[in-house]
């Protein structure tokens, strides 16, 4: 249990340090290398968005051609090059 606990707070720790909204942010870029799940170019629609961890990294991923939505029903703290709605 000890060990999960400092793997957590590593990640954590790494999120903040690089910008990420969550420690999330690290498993989809984990999915996507062996499953290519966003490439460039890609559109993404992001339901339950919040925080917007994986927002980030779909935005990364799809690139300036591509386009991610981010939808949740919590307020969710804008991200640069996202288009988010907010119910």
């Amino acid at each position: 249990m000890k060990l999960l606990d400092a793997r957590r707070d590593l990640y954590r720790r790494l999120a903040h340090q690089e910008g990420y909204r969550s420690r999330a942010a690290y498993k989809l870029k984990e999915l996507n290398l062996s499953y290519r799940i966003i490439g460039p170019g890609f559109h993404v629609l992001d339901l339950g968005c919040s925080p917007g961890g994986w927002t980030q990294v779909a935005l990364e991923l799809a690139g300036n051609r591509g386009k991610v939505m981010g939808i949740d029903k919590a307020f969710v703290e804008e991200i640069p090059n996202a288009t988010h709605n907010t119910r």
